[in-house]
């Protein structure tokens, strides 16, 4: 695993050093090897990753699971640790214990990082002053790690014909050989001493093979990567004849994390030409302002969910709007070969004659003749309006991700967008991508007039507080590019409410020593000093800037410091989020008559064992909290990712239960006041793009315990590693 950049504080031009030089033996304590010194994870990144990852013991705990960590110049090559050594030995055991299996050779690579430091200003450009003494004090040292990916050459084929013909006895001879070592013997034919060199029965070998990953963000670390030796030797090489060149390391591809005005400049397209026309060049821009974030952010990777996205979207175009609709470059462009990584296959989504096809698909599944008949009953005519959205002070609910644990190719991790009246907006949990995921819904729901900067800017500042509801990174590990971007924008004079449990605060404190822009980036409020009973501490910047009149947490049964919100005011009235939980009475007595209800529903029906045993909820259960709660509608989220269709609903509710609207979360959902009845109503619409084909069991593999079985056991969640 690789890393190409950290911030290093820098203030009034001395490195800050936060005391690394006496926690280092601590934090590699921390992070590297196991008792045997086997490192399971090698990690290798700029100054700042050890304290980075060190940060991470506030949420992340996997004490099997070991990593070590190098920062700034390395050479895999020259790492002959004791680690190594006993990785080594632990193989030639384990070859020594199976005999009888087939033994094969492992082919390695090496990794060498060519690390640069450079000046840069705060990430606030708009607020930089260098004449300001104040502003110039947060001048930061940043550290550009490029990195070249390098297989030893490879040996030249045995030719066993060649060396019978020789007559080289078979055995150790022939293992000599292949080593490049001569050979002495006997002829038995001549009665001769005879020499045989390798080069006469083993054929020349092959170079090696090189991939050089550049991180490039200003002209001044190209001039420094044009003097350091490792590319100055491959650009050497490439000059060489082919009789020498076999002998040296081949580079085939260059992989280019710069901006594109740098790339475009003459003189790094002079310096990529310097490695010769056998190279191929991948590029991946890095965003250098927020304008080109705001064009840019639609070549999403995550092809499979921007497809279904757009299959949802001719369910019913304003519940669920094509995420990102436009490409407005079409064409591949990049000068010399340079091809943009992603981009062809996710524009491709977007031809007319692949939305033509999706279409073609969604109508013969009978969807879309399902939805418009139920659009005709609700008195909405057709489901596919056209109009777009029209901007008016209705409140919305936007849902990110719709997933658990970790992303998969069709949902993202959790995170919601809860807009008010006032254009106003607070976040509920921000998994990685909900920053991305934001920015494409964004843009779908906008006409071509809308789709500007100052709408993005708007909308970021428009962000005044965020809610977390446990310290597990699925939910939280988009806060950091949030409070990024918002910094740049707004910079330290207006900072968003942060409630969250206090396992993130002492993350962030220890994440801004590495990135200094986060300070003063919010107002840290923690959820236990808001608990039912309690003030808001931040009560009053929550109903100024919201219309929140109450905003309380309720500590519910998932990990250490879990909580459930409830909100009075909001755009939908009293709105309530479970978090992760098991089902909660005591939630469900303090949201009492809440308007909406979003809980999560990791399992469907029928897996109650499982989870009891990972302290989630199943769809009945969350279905019966509702009831409890008296809610007047609920939206399902946080599915198990192993399945992306809806799961089935009770067939034996009672009628109030079922009276109740009940919807489907899928990502890119937007849903308003208005609409939460027609989004429930679409439900069996859905079903026909998902039809279920059985549920993939494959991560229940044979031999491994069943929550049934561990559920069976007395006292199962007293054993130390159950939950």
């Amino acid at each position: 695993m690789i890393l190409t950049t950290a911030d290093v504080n820098r203030q009034n031009g001395s490195h800050a050093t936060n005391n690394n030089n006496r926690n280092n033996r601590k934090r590699n304590k921390s992070l590297i090897s196991n008792d045997e010194g086997v490192p399971d994870l090698e990690i290798i990144g700029p100054e700042g990753t050890k304290s980075f990852l060190h940060s991470l013991r506030h949420f992340m705990r996997r004490d099997r699971f070991k990593v070590h960590a190098h920062e700034g110049q390395y050479d895999s090559s020259l790492n002959n640790n004791k680690a190594s050594a006993s990785f080594t030995a632990k193989k030639k055991a384990k070859k020594k214990k199976f005999k009888g299996s087939v033994e094969t050779d492992e082919i390695g690579f090496n990794v060498k990082s060519i690390p640069i430091s450079y000046d840069a200003s705060h990430a606030n450009d708009e607020t930089y002053d260098e004449r300001d003494l104040s502003t110039a004090a947060l001048l930061i040292t940043k550290q550009a790690v490029s990195y070249l990916f390098a297989t030893p050459p490879i040996p030249g084929k045995f030719l066993i014909e060649k060396a019978q013909a020789l007559n080289v006895p078979r055995g150790p001879m022939y293992a000599q050989l292949k080593k490049g070592e001569s050979v002495t013997f006997v002829d038995p034919d001549t009665k001769e001493v005879r020499t045989i060199k390798s080069e006469e029965v083993v054929e020349k070998s092959s170079p090696g093979v090189g991939v050089a990953v550049v991180y490039c963000p200003t002209l001044k670390v190209l001039n420094e990567l044009k003097q350091s030796k490792t590319f100055g030797a491959l650009e050497h090489a490439s000059k060489r004849d082919d009789a020498i060149k076999h002998e040296h390391l081949e580079l085939v591809v260059m992989v280019h994390l710069t901006p594109k005005t740098i790339f475009d400049d003459p003189s790094y397209q002079s310096w990529c030409k310097g490695f010769g026309p056998g190279v191929d060049h991948i590029t991946l821009h890095a965003v250098e302002t927020l304008e080109v974030r705001a064009k840019e952010e639609e070549n999403s990777p995550f092809v499979s969910g921007i497809c279904g996205g757009i299959r949802r979207s001719f369910v019913h175009d304003q519940i669920f709007p094509m995420p990102s609709p436009s490409f407005p470059n079409t064409n591949n462009d990049e000068k010399d070969g340079g091809r943009p990584i992603c981009e062809s296959t996710v524009k491709c989504l977007y031809a007319e004659k692949s939305i033509d096809s999706l279409r073609e698909r969604v109508n013969e599944s009978g969807a879309i003749e399902c939805a418009n008949a139920v659009a005709s009953c609700n008195g909405e005519g057709s489901i596919q309006s056209g109009q777009g959205y029209d901007g008016k002070d209705l409140g919305e609910l936007i849902f990110t991700g719709t997933g658990s644990a970790i992303p998969c190719k069709h949902r993202n991790v959790t995170g919601m967008y809860l807009r008010m009246n006032n254009g106003n907006s607070i976040l509920l949990d921000v998994g990685e991508g909900t920053v991305g995921q934001l920015l494409r819904s964004w843009k779908s729901l906008l006409s071509s007039d809308h789709i500007l900067i100052n709408e993005y800017r708007s909308r970021l500042k428009g962000i005044r507080a965020v809610w977390i509801s446990h310290p597990h990174a699925d939910h939280h590990l988009g806060v950091l590019r949030l409070l990024s971007e918002r910094s740049a924008i707004c910079g330290s004079n207006d900072p968003i409410v942060l409630m969250a449990p206090a396992d993130m605060f002492d993350f962030l404190h220890e994440y801004k020593s590495i990135v200094p822009e986060l300070n003063q980036s919010y107002i840290p409020v923690d959820c236990y000093d808001m608990i039912h009973g309690r003030e808001n501490p931040m009560g009053k910047k929550l109903y100024d800037e919201l219309g929140i009149t109450n905003c309380m947490s309720i500590p519910v049964a998932h990990c250490q410091r879990s909580y459930a919100v409830v909100m009075d005011g909001t755009s939908f009235g009293r709105v309530s989020y479970s978090g992760d939980c098991r089902p909660s009475n005591r939630f469900a007595d303090v949201a009492f008559g809440s308007d909406l209800l979003i809980h999560e529903a990791t399992f469907e029906i029928g897996m109650e064992e499982d989870a009891v045993l990972k302290r989630h909820s199943t769809v009945g259960e969350a279905i019966d909290i509702s009831t409890k709660m008296n809610a007047k509608s609920l939206v399902l989220t946080h599915f198990s990712q192993r399945y992306p269709e809806i799961p089935p609903l009770k067939k034996t509710d009672n009628g109030k239960a079922m009276e109740m609207p009940i919807v489907f979360a899928f990502d890119f959902l937007r849903l308003t006041p208005n609409t939460i009845d027609l989004a429930a109503k679409l439900t069996p619409a859905l079903r026909l793009l998902y039809p279920r084909e059985g549920v993939d069991d494959s991560e229940m593999a044979t031999g491994k315990v069943t929550a049934k079985d561990l559920m069976s056991v007395p006292g199962v969640f007293a054993a130390k590693g159950v939950l």
